[in-house]
């Protein structure tokens, strides 16, 4: 089968790779599509890692199921990369993203593949049948939407919060979205770029700042923000983020900048509004669920965020899409 190999450095190419087989409580999954995500593109986390097949947002039909295994052949599913234990002090707490088993299990070889082998772990419990009216580009969202539900949860979003967002790509476009579905108040995105200050109002936001100004903010949210969700990794973005929270406001990182990144948090004057600051990484069974729904319902603009689709050929100028930011979400189909 055909592969898009990452080399490191940025590098990825089309390459010939063994196909994989489904053994006992497995499943062969002929992937349809798979989204890039961020993290694909960051090359200081995935190159050493390298080489190795990218690509953690696929959907497909499963094509073959080892003895036991939970989903039949034929079936439409996403399927979730890692999945936890469900049984540890961490996944009883929640954080299901922290777990060992989480860690460990992962599909073969990755997203970006003509076949992905899902491990029995997987198959039992988070490969998503999917409905007949949700295309493939559009469920590949499943996995983004599912993690920003989770972190959305953890920042406490409810009916009647006021939510900021900084950063309108893909993932800043989803908060708009998930956070309306959540019942809240008003959202308001921060965003340097014209052109996607216009896709976030038509997300829904009531306003697109093209700069972090605190008194802007609060008087378009209608008073401070309760929570912001910070969606680039950019140090100059994440510092500007904190004087956005209002009292006993959160601000979650959702983007990590490079490991070692000097970020000028002015703590002190966060101080006595007793803000929070916290990270989310990745979704766990429940969040994916939740995320499914979100989409099957239409709450979700897919069209507004997958704006790009292309064939596994063109894996190359997918990635140099997503880098350059002429995209706002990239979908490779090699089906």
């Amino acid at each position: 089968m055909r592969v898009a190999m990452y080399h490191g450095g940025g590098r990825v190419s089309l390459k010939e790779y063994p196909d994989p087989v489904a053994g006992p409580g497995e499943l062969l999954v002929r992937v349809r599509a798979c989204g890039l995500c961020g993290s694909d593109l960051m090359t200081w986390y995935q190159d050493p890692r390298a080489p190795v097949v990218l690509g953690h947002e696929p959907v497909g039909e499963v094509v073959a199921a080892g003895p036991g295994a939970p989903v039949d052949v034929g079936a439409r599913v996403h399927v979730h990369h890692h999945v936890p234990c469900m049984t540890c002090a961490l996944c009883r707490a929640g954080r299901h993203t922290l777990c060992e088993t989480f860690r460990r299990t992962r599909i073969e070889p990755g997203g970006l593949a003509e076949l992905i082998r899902v491990p029995a772990e997987n198959a039992a419990l988070d490969v998503l049948a999917l409905p007949d009216d949700l295309p493939d580009w559009a469920a590949t969202l499943v996995e983004p939407l599912g993690c920003v539900v989770r972190g959305q949860r953890w920042a406490g979003v409810r009916p009647g919060s006021r939510v900021a967002v900084v950063g309108a790509g893909g993932m800043g476009l989803l908060e708009v979205g998930a956070a309306l579905a959540a019942g809240a108040a008003a959202t308001a995105v921060v965003e340097p770029r014209e052109d996607r200050r216009a896709l976030a109002l038509a997300a829904g936001a009531v306003a697109a700042l093209e700069e972090a100004d605190p008194a802007a903010l609060a008087e378009a949210l209608g008073g401070p923000a309760d929570q912001v969700f910070v969606c680039t990794g950019a140090p100059a973005a994440i510092a500007a983020a904190l004087p956005l929270a209002g009292p006993a406001g959160v601000v979650q990182l959702f983007a990590p900048p490079r490991p070692g990144t000097p970020v000028p948090l002015d703590l002190g004057a966060a101080f006595f509004r007793e803000v929070t600051v916290q990270s989310t990484y990745s979704a766990g069974p429940h969040d994916t669920r939740d995320a499914l729904g979100l989409l099957a319902a239409g709450a979700i603009d897919a069209a507004l965020i997958v704006s790009h689709r292309l064939p596994l050929e063109e894996v190359e100028e997918a990635f140099r899409l997503a880098r350059s930011g002429e995209a706002v979400k990239v979908v490779v189909e090699p089906t």
